[in-house]
């Protein structure tokens, strides 16, 4: 019994000198970042530091301020729409904080397409492009314009504005994707005029003329009026009755050796080397204005050599005579046998046609060169710059 006591006794001494175990408290809770910026639907995952590595109680705990604008489990944001959530991360009495902020889902731009991929518009005109972008839900959707050649067409919104003659690439662009657009700018036909496919389009009648059959006035080279007030009766102006010769001549001195202009020989007078006539004189300019003028010796050559040409004795039931000149586009124009006058008569009306051209005979500056057409013939010519012979406009 006395053993027993005796046993009993050491261990009570035993189990009152052994010390409890002292807790070891957390000092700070840190996270791996204090903001973070998130789009819908995107995870991120947070880690959480607790010190001191030996703390008692180091268990995390997770919370959002907001949770219908972001969750957090085990240290895992999950983004669920717009806006701002504070999360929190709990440890020991300390906590650590992340901002987080919740955008929306960026959606790239998957394609871009135009409503044509080939424009083709004269000078002057506009039309206006549509882009679509797909998908419709894509975050950026703006389209932004651009062209090749802002001289040949310019673009603003879509609305694409043909400049001058020529070809240029319309860009819209929206992300990183793109479309194009061809762009054919065609130089504008003015009224009264006919694209032949040559270097100029060509007047439909003569000056002074309503229609295709009408002969319409008749003028010296480089004279912007006719000789007469009226052709029915013949009614000459005052000073010009003598008709169509050298008399009446604006640019002539009373002699073939006195041009007071455009002349590229002394022996013919004053020298200046002018061989085009000046758009002051140009009578189709002076009369028409724009860009319409008389055309040159090598655009009467063009248009004889590019056209087929047919002598008609009956144009459009008209009853008259000419020459209809047929381009490989199918378009055409009557020349009408309007004849000519010299001094104060009418010859070949009819059977013949006289044009003036624009252009000196540099050979012989008292002559210039015309066009003349007859039921076999087509050709260039060169007579005296004070005949009466008709214009055909052209316009560029």
């Amino acid at each position: 019994m006395k053993r027993l006591l005796t046993a009993l006794a050491v261990i009570c001494c035993f189990l009152a000198c052994e010390k409890v175990p002292e807790e070891i408290l957390v000092t700070s809770v840190s996270l791996n970042q204090a903001t973070a910026e998130m789009v819908v639907g995107e995870t991120i995952s947070l880690s959480a530091t607790v010190l001191p590595s030996n703390a008692t109680e180091k268990t995390v705990t997770w919370a959002s301020s907001n949770q219908s604008v972001a969750t957090v489990a085990g240290g895992k944001v999950t983004a669920v729409s717009e806006g701002q959530s504070t999360i929190t991360a709990s440890a020991g009495g300390k906590s650590a904080t992340c901002i987080v902020t919740v955008g929306k889902k960026t959606i790239d731009v998957a394609s871009v397409e135009l409503n044509k991929t080939e424009l083709s518009l004269t000078e002057g005109e506009s039309e206006t492009l549509i882009a679509t972008v797909k998908p419709d839900d894509a975050t950026d959707k703006t389209v932004t314009w651009s062209t090749s050649n802002n001289t040949i067409a310019t673009v603003e919104n879509g609305k694409v504005t043909a400049v001058k003659e020529g070809e240029a690439s319309i860009t819209a662009r929206a992300g990183e994707e793109e479309a194009t657009c061809k762009v054919v700018v065609k130089k504008t036909i003015p009224s009264g005029a006919v694209d032949l496919g040559l270097s100029v389009y060509w007047g439909t009648t003569n000056l002074g003329a309503g229609k295709p059959e009408e002969y319409g006035d008749y003028y010296a080279w480089g004279e912007t009026e006719p000789y007469y007030s009226s052709q029915s009766p013949l009614t000459w102006k005052n000073g010009k009755s003598a008709g169509y010769n050298w008399a009446s001549y604006k640019w002539y001195n009373g002699s073939s050796s006195t041009l007071t202009k455009y002349n590229t020989k002394s022996s013919y007078g004053t020298v200046d080397n002018k061989t085009v006539l000046d758009q002051e004189d140009d009578v189709a300019s002076v009369k028409l204005g724009g860009k319409w003028r008389m055309p040159t010796d090598a655009e009467w050559t063009e248009l004889s050599t590019k056209c087929t040409w047919t002598w008609t004795t009956n144009y459009n039931g008209t009853g008259v005579e000419g020459q209809i000149f047929t381009a490989t586009n199918g378009n055409s124009i009557f020349l009408p046998a309007t004849g000519r006058r010299d001094n104060s008569i009418l010859y070949d009306a009819g059977s013949g046609g006289y044009y003036w051209s624009s252009s000196l005979s540099t050979d012989r500056p008292s002559f210039a060169w015309f066009f003349g057409i007859n039921s076999n013939d087509a050709s260039r010519y060169d007579d005296y710059r004070c005949s009466g012979f008709s214009v055909r406009p052209v316009s560029e």
